[in-house]
């Protein structure tokens, strides 16, 4: 598959992860809910994994994907002086 057949694919599963944060699937119940095939979704995933967005983990016989919330800083500058 090109990069232009993937991006469709790798948007419905970010805002499938997204949806579910705390959703950990195997391959084969992410083949289920998307409808797609192994072929299809595991380069997907591996870029979603490499992009930061998803995470990785090898859980007894299965690996499991997961959203990977974004780390979010602010900084709170109370140097500042007040008028």
């Amino acid at each position: 598959m090109t990069r232009k057949e993937t991006l469709p694919l790798q948007m419905e599963c970010t805002f499938l992860f997204q949806s579910n944060p705390d959703m950990a699937e195997n391959i084969e119940g992410l083949e289920a809910l998307l409808g797609r095939t192994k072929e299809e979704i595991l380069p997907v995933l591996e870029a979603l994994v490499q992009q930061d967005i998803i995470q990785k983990t090898k859980e007894e016989a299965s690996t499991l994907f997961r959203y990977k919330e974004p780390v979010i800083t602010k900084t709170l500058d109370i140097t500042s002086e007040v008028d």
